[in-house]
């Protein structure tokens, strides 16, 4: 675990580049603490499989330090209940008593709602239970084998969010056994909104939240109107194309698979997985979804993804409440859209 903080000097820019899913993004921090009391505190956290950065602005080094102790416990504690790499997890020891209905803490009772919710306005797009798919592609990978017929409908049988159930508040029955949850399409997104709550929770009301990706912003820092970052594509061309996005209360994700794949008798196959099939893509697609909130972001851009550009573009209901931008390469060409809404985010230079 490594818990840094560093304000910047004044009147100058801080810019961090990493990459993500198949984007790399670029956030561009500015302050300006000559003019005003609060400064900008950076700090990471290795948890959930990635690199979390967390930067906010406070008054002094030790209060921050003090609120930064309390997220990483905060995401620390998320980790223990939604891990499915933990084998005590709150999440597996769920998974180990199918069949019953089971009292699960509000953090898991809220994750699993939501995705089930996702699951159902998308399709089956979006699946939490796709587990059993997931551990046959991970074998793929490892041998260059693709999975057998026989043992895509195997798995399937395990898999659907039909077969989750809420009986009562904080009460959660899996139907079907044996069941592997996968929370990845979603976790990290609700972990990044719980930061915030702790960060406002003690005051603090200008921060970014990037778990690896799924990025949550709050209020603007000091001085400025938005947040800026950007993520940058692959035109039809094969060059790489950056935009700025701005961004204030609102989240970002990004999804894609330009550099999570694996290479099977000369076809790519990505490490995002279809839950309906069993299948993994193979359209080479890139998806960045803005939301109120980084659940929702999280995990429509997974469902997106899987559900590629022509089904998404023409469904007003899953988009009522947010924006996206697709990029896609397979053999019917390349195709790239953007809802509406989402020319609002972009800075025009």
């Amino acid at each position: 675990m490594q818990r840094t903080s560093k304000p910047e000097s004044p009147f100058t820019a801080g810019q961090s580049r990493f990459l993500v899913g198949g984007f790399y993004v670029i956030i561009l921090f500015f302050s300006y603490f000559g003019l005003y009391a609060q400064e900008r505190y950076e700090y990471t956290h290795q948890q959930m499989g990635t690199q979390i950065r967390l930067v906010f602005y406070a008054k002094n080094k030790l209060g921050a330090d003090t609120v930064a102790s309390q997220v990483f416990d905060r995401i620390d504690e998320l980790n223990k209940r939604l891990s499915d790499y933990l084998d005590n997890s709150e999440l597996n020891a769920l998974v180990g008593q199918a069949g019953k209905e089971v009292v699960v803490s509000d953090d898991l009772f809220q994750v699993l709602k939501k995705a089930v919710a996702i699951s159902e306005a998308t399709g089956g797009a979006f699946d939490i239970s796709v587990g059993p798919f997931v551990e046959l592609w991970r074998i793929s990978r490892q041998n260059g084998i693709l999975p057998s017929n026989a043992n895509l409908i195997k798995a399937k049988r395990n898999v659907g969010h039909q077969y989750i159930s809420f009986p009562k508040k904080n009460v959660v029955q899996l139907n079907v056994s044996p069941m592997k949850l996968d929370l990845g399409g979603i976790g990290k997104g609700f972990t990044a909104d719980e930061v915030i709550k702790v960060l406002e929770s003690n005051g603090i009301r200008s921060a970014l939240v990037d778990m690896g990706g799924d990025i949550r912003v709050s209020n603007p820092p000091p001085t400025k109107e938005h947040w800026v970052l950007a993520f940058s594509y692959y035109n039809e061309k094969g060059d790489e194309v950056l935009n700025k996005i701005r961004l204030k209360n609102a989240a970002v994700a990004t999804s894609g698979d330009f550099y999570q794949f694996v290479e099977i008798d000369g076809i790519r196959y990505s490490h995002i997985i279809d839950p309906i099939t069993g299948m993994a893509l193979n359209n080479s697609i890139q998806v960045t979804a803005i939301a109120k909130n980084a659940t929702e972001a999280d995990a429509f851009a997974s469902a997106f993804s899987v559900m590629g550009i022509l089904n998404v573009k023409d469904n007003n209901e899953v988009l009522t409440n947010l924006d996206v931008y697709m990029v896609s390469q397979s053999n019917a060409g390349y195709l790239q859209w953007n809802s509406k809404g989402f020319d609002q985010y972009i800075v025009k230079d």
